[in-house]
């Protein structure tokens, strides 16, 4: 007979796996470049350097926020552009 604790554990082993299909592929990540997540992982220093080797504008005036958005932005572009 099982009792409520192990339901309960049941339960919550079930609601804590992310779903498969949310997952992407090690291949996935790097095809699509730096995403948002990996950008808010970075130091506000090391955003701005990468905001440098894009030559993104007002990067100096621009938040840690400000500095993904702007990142994420020229991702997208310079894939597009090297298709």
């Amino acid at each position: 007979m099982h009792g409520p604790g192990e339901q309960a554990a049941k339960k919550t082993a079930a609601r804590k796996a992310p779903p498969k299909t949310a997952r992407a592929s090690a291949t996935t990540r790097s095809r699509r470049g730096t995403g948002r997540g990996e950008l808010r992982q970075l130091s506000k220093a090391e955003l701005y350097e990468q905001a440098t080797e894009y030559n993104i504008a007002g990067r100096s005036r621009m938040s840690q926020e400000g500095l993904i958005d702007a990142l994420a932005r020229a991702g997208r572009r310079r894939k597009k552009s090297a298709a």
